[in-house]
């Protein structure tokens, strides 16, 4: 007993002779930079399912690019409703050749949480038709995003069937293993190398029938309207351009064999893509006293070009989405 407290005292001595320890941690966090406090949000990526797909496919597609963003370590998912840090979005154009393959180009469309492009990337691949038309997958997505991939690999391994994958979901993963590689590489690399996707661009062209000034006092205001909401104008048509047209008629409406009181205006409106199809309208109709536009518009061309481009603001922003391109310009 004596040797063991006179071994114990030595040591106590021993270590109050050195002085005061080092503390290399002490008040890290306290009066350190303020900047290590701060815990950085979780970026989330909301891939979309595709429309216009058969809905296995659609669905197989999404949870493939689901699992290949996952596996490096970025919280992706495809059916919860809540918005992301980012959204990702295919656009896909495939056919059926005579050996049963369908050949598919995706073009994935990376939009940050306001809503702007930030780059697109463009891939091709075949699927058999037998996993192109596989049914939707019946269980649900795991929404287990915060779990480290290693733990869920291990999970997956335990589970039954942890180690089975239906043919189509490994055609799937093949397919989306390049796009989800460069969109890792997006989130994760340096922002200021991102390259924001260009603007989308107007062309107010044919717009004709009205009587007075109505043609140019239309155009007029649609233009006006639509650069106050930060749509690009463009005087030409090219790839990038959505053409704006109207088509005004003014009749006088008749009732009994006395002279009109009012006239009946429409307006139809029509957005085009660059090499004329139809992408999407509106019609406005209303009554106006008779005569009442026969020379000049005024505030009625305001009024119906304001409610006109207001209208067309969500189709423009979906004919966007679609062509990669940002609805207005980035400020």
């Amino acid at each position: 007993m004596t040797v063991r407290l006179l071994t114990a005292l030595v040591l106590v001595l021993a270590i109050g002779a050195c002085g005061k320890l080092p503390r290399p941690f002490e008040g890290a966090g306290r009066e350190g930079d303020p900047q290590l406090l701060v815990v950085p949000d979780a970026e989330t990526i909301k891939v979309d399912i595709a429309r216009d797909l058969p809905e296995g496919a659609a669905r197989h597609l999404a949870r493939a690019m689901v699992r290949a963003l996952r596996a490096d370590d970025l919280a992706a998912y495809s059916e919860d409703p809540s918005p992301g840090t980012y959204v990702l979005h295919p656009n896909v154009i495939a056919r059926l050749d005579d050996a049963h393959q369908a050949h598919v180009d995706v073009t994935w469309v990376l939009y940050n949480k306001q809503g702007l492009a930030i780059d697109s990337t463009a891939h091709t691949g075949q699927i058999t038709a037998q996993s192109w038309f596989a049914d939707a997958p019946k269980s649900p997505e795991d929404g287990a995003m915060n779990v480290p991939p290693d733990v869920a690999r291990k999970l997956q391994i335990l589970s039954p069937d942890g180690l089975r994958q239906s043919p189509a979901e490994k055609e799937f993963d093949q397919l989306v293993s390049g796009p989800a590689t460069w969109v890792v590489s997006k989130i994760t690399g340096d922002r200021q190398t991102m390259v924001m996707a260009k603007p989308l661009k107007v062309a107010l062209v044919d717009f004709a029938g009205a009587p007075g000034d109505g043609n140019e006092a239309l155009q007029r205001s649609a233009k006006a309207f639509l650069q106050s909401k930060g749509i690009a104008i463009s005087k030409d048509i090219d790839p990038d351009s959505i053409v704006l047209s109207a088509s005004i008629m003014v009749q006088p409406i008749k009732k009994g064999t006395g002279s009109p009181e009012q006239d009946r205006v429409s307006i139809d409106w029509v957005l085009l893509d660059a090499s004329g199809h139809e992408l999407g309208q509106m019609t406005q109709n209303n009554a106006v006293p008779h005569g009442k536009l026969d020379k000049r518009w005024g505030s009625i061309a305001s009024l119906a070009a304001q409610a006109a481009v207001d209208a067309l603001e969500g189709a423009l922003g979906q004919i966007a989405r679609d062509k990669g391109l940002l609805l207005r310009a980035d400020k």
